[in-house]
């Protein structure tokens, strides 16, 4: 059964919310050395670099998905990120990227579906507005895995709830 189009002034806030959360768990992530950042300590990715580079990469993937393009993998570019600052320097423009296209988008835009190839070769047709909260949805998920790790490395996490958010008018 087909979704009702959703509201673009929500699918902004929603991405202005997980921008928001990105920043308060990069900041939290800053607090770790090099090593720390790299320690093997679980989660789906390992270590809090790994899931900040996940993070990073996943957003990445889905704004090339939301133009048209289909990239087989995660965005490499052969250069070693060792630090939270070098993380920031390749996502803060994707996120900026993100902002001025999910503020462009109308109820006609969102209703729309985008086709794409998954890693795997799989084709997938979705419409745009449910991708687009995938994707917020799925940074939460993986900043509640950095939350955890932060912890297990003794470590103070923030909270990233989207309540907080609003607590800090932000929403």
């Amino acid at each position: 059964m087909p979704r009702p189009v959703r509201n673009p002034e929500d699918i902004v806030d929603l991405f202005t919310f997980g921008r928001w959360a990105n920043d308060k768990i990069c900041g939290a992530a800053s607090q770790l050395d090099e090593a720390e950042l790299a320690r093997e300590v679980g989660g789906s990715f390992g270590s809090v670099r790994g899931t900040l580079l996940h993070l990073f990469g996943a957003e990445w993937v889905w704004l090339e998905r939301f133009q048209g393009r289909s990239p087989r993998a995660m965005p490499e570019d052969g250069a070693p990120i060792a630090t939270v600052a070098e993380i920031r320097t390749r996502w803060d423009p994707v996120q900026e990227q993100l902002r001025v296209y999910v503020q462009s988008q109308t109820p006609e835009s969102l209703a729309e579906t985008i086709r794409y190839t998954s890693f795997a070769g799989d084709a997938f047709t979705r419409p745009l507005s449910d991708a687009l909260v995938h994707l917020v949805n799925h940074g939460t998920y993986h900043r509640g895995q950095i939350v955890t790790l932060l912890r297990q490395l003794g470590k103070t996490a923030p909270s990233t709830d989207y309540l907080r958010y609003i607590d800090a008018g932000q929403g």
